[in-house]
């Protein structure tokens, strides 16, 4: 830049001036100031730029880094590539193992014992012919059927007697649900054929309700004793019918009289 030399005529000194402006003595210090500002704001315009551009880049490729740090085989809970299909073929040899593998079966049972099992145990007489009276007993006192069990019970005392099968009678027993007596005979055999008697009497088939008697229980020495029991008919039925069907003693009394 050229520069020009203005003579002062007053004062005789010559000073280098600027032709823009050579009024103020403090310009040169100025336009220093102002050149670092300027300098100062454009480096800071470059930085700014710098950074702009750098923060684009990374917003750009942060999806592909994270899937490749989402793939990386150091983080915990990763798997490595190829990992995931090794896994499988783990899990189908496991598998394939165990459908290879037999079922567990439950322990059988070891050979049964060479004892017999012991078979149920059958009431005795006895215990059968009580059993029946409790139940008699609990269904509680009837006088309906006691005057003609009394009638029954008094023909077949006195038919035993003509045949010879006489057993002793001992006192009879009515309920609610039907009448009981017992009877001992001086043996099995007695016992039986006085058994035969009763059977074919009027007064036992007469009876309108079902009829029992107990096996035999022994009693003292040979004498065993048996329970009749006579069951009792409808409430609105008689026990006995106006006519009573014919004794069937014929055959008895032939057989009695022929020995």
């Amino acid at each position: 830049m050229s520069q020009l030399v203005k003579h002062d005529t007053g004062t005789g000194a010559g000073l280098h001036s600027n032709p823009r402006d050579s009024s103020s003595p403090g310009l040169p210090a100025e336009r220093s100031k102002d050149r670092l500002i300027g300098r100062l704001l454009a480096g800071c315009a470059v930085i700014g730029s710098l950074f702009f551009a750098y923060e684009l880049g990374a917003r750009a490729t942060l999806p592909e880094r994270e899937r490749q740090h989402e793939d990386s085989p150091s983080r915990p809970g990763s798997v490595a590539p190829g990992a995931e299909e090794r896994a499988q073929h783990a899990h189908a040899d496991e598998h394939a193992a165990g459908a290879a593998s037999p079922p567990i079966r439950p322990l059988e049972p070891g050979p049964p014992s060479n004892e017999p099992a012991e078979p149920p145990r059958e009431p005795s007489p006895r215990e059968h012919r009580d059993r029946v009276l409790r139940e008699l007993r609990a269904s509680g006192p009837d006088h309906r059927l006691f005057a003609p069990a009394s009638a029954v019970v008094g023909a077949w005392t006195s038919k035993l007697a003509k045949l010879g099968a006489a057993g002793t009678f001992e006192p009879l027993e009515c309920y609610a649900k039907g009448c009981s007596v017992t009877v001992v005979h001086a043996s099995a055999v007695n016992a039986e054929e006085a058994t035969e008697v009763i059977t074919r009497t009027r007064e036992f088939n007469g009876w309108q309700a079902g009829k029992m008697r107990s096996g035999l229980i022994e009693h003292d020495g040979d004498r065993v004793e048996v329970t009749w029991i006579l069951d009792a008919p409808p409430p609105d039925s008689p026990v006995l019918p106006e006519e009573l069907p014919r004794d069937d003693l014929d055959e008895l009394v032939e057989r009695g009289s022929g020995r």
